[in-house]
């Protein structure tokens, strides 16, 4: 029984997680709205480099602290630096007359997710290869494709929301359902240890870490982040300010992305039976490079849901598969190895995320 209720702990972790982690972008047209918080585009964009800087630290920290504290104190770690962070960005609204200290809340609270997402992805993700170590690559799969439907959902609901109550209302919602997953940690053992056949690391030796392969994972992850994240962040502004869409229908746009990279890991998690995970792995940067050319070519809500679906269809199964390939290649250090991978991803997402803004700055003048 305790065991079927870590796995929906775990599982439920990765869906609240995909939220928390992109109510800032989905609520980027209110954030960056005149009549509301009023931010500029860059300062927009600098909203993520704290994001970024702590994600990175934690997935590299967090490793050696699972080892000396064990897992579970870095998922917990983990799960109340978003607990601050909800508060913190909920809280910000209550300062609409103060731009400066909105502005402070905000980064401050973005500066709390990233440390509970790279405290809590990594150590997720162990959780999920060690619970099925026969199929680790679907179990992973399957993580990814509920942080997905998290990031899905959290630009509908604030479409919905702004029209009808406000957009703080997310962040409180997302604040609860943290503290109910916060508090199971404490009745659940969640040891991580490995069930059912025990599979043989083809590295075997902490020095694999220093290993060409390792590199060129942490390599293409940093490319993968920074191409998600033009989708990702950037959607709604681009579509609203580049291609004149209401921030409504830029929204569904945004929505549509995080739905595709949704369906397209549940797509991959049931073909692969039939379909070689490796083929689809080298497809899908082929699709991504598309899916950039795509979305340059939008000129009405309809191309901007296609576009920005297809996008998100490219993009879907590629970073849980990156992190099922190198657990496995490196299953001996596979801590450090995912938290290693979640930091070069978060260091693609930040270069997207403040470079983008200071370019469209530049842009402006």
């Amino acid at each position: 029984m305790k065991r079927k209720l870590e796995i929906l702990l775990i599982y439920s972790t990765a869906l609240i997680q995909g939220l928390t982690l992109v109510i800032v972008p989905a609520a980027s047209s209110v954030l960056t709205d005149p009549q509301t918080f009023g931010f500029s585009e860059s300062a927009y964009g600098a909203l993520f480099v704290p994001q970024v800087i702590m994600a990175i630290l934690g997935a590299l920290l967090g490793p050696g602290f699972s080892r000396r504290r064990g897992m579970k104190a870095v998922y917990q770690s983990g799960l109340l630096f978003n607990i601050c962070a909800m508060i913190l960005i909920g809280a910000s609204e209550l300062f609409l007359d103060n731009q400066s200290v909105a502005y402070l809340f905000v980064l401050l609270g973005t500066t709390a997710v990233g440390a509970g997402f790279g405290s809590t992805l990594p150590m997720i993700n162990v959780y999920a290869e060690r619970i099925f170590p026969e199929n680790s690559a679907s179990a992973l799969t399957g993580l990814h494709t509920l942080l997905g439907t998290g990031t899905a959902l959290a630009p509908l609901i604030v479409a919905v929301l702004v029209k009808q109550i406000g957009w703080w209302l997310l962040p409180v919602s997302a604040l609860l359902i943290l503290i109910i997953i916060f508090g199971g940690t404490f009745y659940l053992p969640l040891k991580g240890e490995k069930t059912g056949r025990k599979v043989a690391p083809v590295i075997s030796d902490k020095r694999g870490f220093y290993q060409a392969g390792v590199w060129l994972f942490i390599a293409i992850t940093i490319l993968y982040g920074y191409c998600e994240t033009i989708f990702a962040n950037w959607a709604i502004i681009f579509l609203n300010k580049e291609k004149f869409l209401q921030p409504p229908q830029a929204s569904y746009a945004l929505a549509a992305f995080w739905a595709m990279v949704t369906a397209g890991r549940l797509l991959v998690s049931l073909l692969s039976v039939w379909i070689s995970a490796r083929l689809v792995y080298r497809i899908l940067p082929l699709m991504m490079a598309a899916a950039l050319w795509a979305v340059t070519l939008v000129g009405s809500d309809i191309s901007g849901v296609l576009s920005f679906g297809f996008a998100g269809l490219a993009c879907s199964a590629f970073f849980p598969l990156s992190f099922s390939f190198a657990q496995t290649r490196f299953a001996s250090i596979s801590e450090t190895v995912s938290g290693s991978l979640m930091a070069s991803y978060m260091l693609g997402y930040g270069a997207a995320s403040y470079g983008i803004g200071k370019v469209l700055e530049l842009k402006r003048y």
